[in-house]
């Protein structure tokens, strides 16, 4: 379930970052949320098709858009070509249910998985990326959720 690659090319990621505390996570992401309404309008040169990432860092949120170039306005960040990543398809049925599946994962990972690999956290530990692609056989696009996990090298 757990595979480990590398990105195969550099992402920018342009949107807004705020700090965060482990007691005040669910109100700060709520936060978050509403910081990234205002300023997605204003996010310029996005990836098509649109990713949209969420991500969690040492005492970090960002929540932002995929760019092919960095835009001085926003925060940006930028994860470099090589670095070390598992990414995990998030499948469901009901978008109600995605907070608890992602809750289960995100701590099989941390605490089953991780611990005996030969990698730590990296900077930014983990990303909701979100996407929509095309249904085949339907004119309708299809919301698609994964959980990245940023490792690096243990030293």
């Amino acid at each position: 379930m757990f595979e480990t690659e590398r990105l195969q090319e550099a992402l920018i990621i342009s949107g807004v970052k705020m700090p965060y505390e482990a007691r005040t996570l669910f109100d700060d992401l709520q936060e978050l949320g509403r910081r990234y309404a205002k300023i997605k309008p204003k996010i310029r040169h996005q990836r098509k098709p649109v990713y949209t990432m969420v991500m969690t860092g040492e005492e970090q949120l960002f929540m932002g858009d995929v760019t092919t170039e960095a835009d001085r306005s926003l925060e940006t960040l930028r994860l470099e070509k090589g670095q070390l990543v598992v990414k995990v398809p998030m499948p469901y049925h009901m978008q109600a249910s995605l907070t608890m599946k992602a809750a289960k994962l995100r701590k099989r990972f941390y605490q089953d998985w991780l611990p005996s690999q030969p990698y730590a956290c990296a900077r930014w530990r983990d990303a909701e990326v979100y996407h929509y692609r095309q249904r085949y056989f339907r004119k309708s696009v299809k919301m698609v959720m994964e959980l990245w996990f940023f490792l690096d090298p243990k030293s």
